[in-house]
């Protein structure tokens, strides 16, 4: 029989596994999962990104920052609409206000002059009172309510009556506003004429043919009804008139002046000197402080205009001043 002989067969190392289609070395590496290729292209591909962030970042932060100075001229232009319109409405307060305050103020001046007529009468309806405060034009200060009123009351007798007046009174009274002599007797004449009944005209003055040759209206051919109808007599002016105003009345039915009650600027427009009007107007004073009649006239000159008639019609004329400065004239 044969020996059966066994040969040890040696046993050589267990083959390792390795991923299908890959060498060993490969195999070995990509045990750890390693590429070159993929690193180099991770290494390069990660600068490239990393640069396009930043630009990007760049980019919106640049946007950022200009969104944010838009936004801030837009707030810019809104504060200054806003500010403007504030300024606006402001300043338009401002006017209200004044305007109001200047409406009240005036109301108050009016009121104060209105008073200031009623003082006046007042003073006038009382013969005892009546004394020591004639009615002969000169001023009076009174504060009251918290203004200033100058008042000056003159009874019509006082005045030179437009209605009775001759025709010396009438060319005296013209003479003492500045007319000339050759105007004296034709404006004179053409006041008679105005108030005449009849349509035939004075040698100066003017019926109304006259006025309609110069495209006036014709005369009324009556009395006076105001003293504004003056300024409608053929020949007169506006400035002439106004100059004549203070010293002429309707409302007497007097054909003459009371010296005694005649205000001063009416003694001197009837031809008497300043010297003389002044020491009787400052003896007329002294004579109310004491609450006596008033002296006569100590002049001759222009007797027979000066007659001591009175009237009971006065005219009252007030200026009054409110503490704020506003004045308000008011006549009677």
């Amino acid at each position: 029989m044969g020996l059966l002989r066994f040969r040890a067969r040696r046993r050589s190392p267990p083959a390792m596994a390795f991923p299908v289609g890959k060498s060993g070395a490969a195999a070995v590496v990509g045990a750890s999962e390693f590429d070159p290729a993929r690193s180099v292209l991770a290494r390069s591909g990660g600068g490239l990104e990393r640069g396009a962030a930043v630009t990007g970042a760049t980019r919106l932060g640049k946007y950022r920052t200009d969104q944010r100075g838009m936004v801030l001229v837009i707030v810019l232009w809104i504060v200054a609409l806003l500010a403007m319109m504030a300024g606006g409405f402001a300043y338009s307060m401002r006017v209200e206000t004044r305007l109001a305050t200047s409406a009240v103020e005036r109301a108050q001046a009016r009121v104060l002059a209105e008073a200031g007529v009623a003082y006046g009468l007042a003073w006038q309806l009382d013969p005892e009172a009546q004394k020591q405060w004639p009615p002969n034009g000169d001023p009076r200060e009174w504060a009251f309510g918290g203004g200033r009123l100058r008042i000056e009351v003159t009874n019509a007798s006082g005045l030179v009556n437009l209605n009775n007046a001759g025709p010396e009174l009438l060319k005296a009274l013209l003479a003492g506003a500045g007319v000339d002599a050759g105007d004296q007797d034709r404006l004179a004449d053409a006041i008679q004429d105005w108030r005449d009944p009849d349509d035939q005209s004075m040698p100066h003055g003017a019926e109304s043919a006259d006025y309609r040759a110069a495209g006036w209206p014709k005369p009324k051919n009556a009395n006076f009804e105001s003293v504004e109808e003056l300024g409608q007599v053929l020949g007169m002016t506006r400035e002439l008139q106004e100059r004549l105003a203070s010293a002429i009345t309707v409302f007497s039915y007097e054909s003459t002046v009371n010296p005694e009650l005649a205000p001063a600027r009416v003694l001197r427009a009837l031809g008497l000197d300043e010297r003389t009007v002044a020491d009787y107007v400052e003896a007329r004073a002294r004579a109310a402080a004491d609450g006596s009649p008033a002296p006569p006239l100590p002049s001759s000159e222009g007797s027979s205009f000066f007659f001591g008639g009175r009237s009971s019609v006065y005219h009252i004329r007030v200026v009054a001043e409110t503490d704020a400065g506003t004045a308000a004239i008011l006549e009677a």
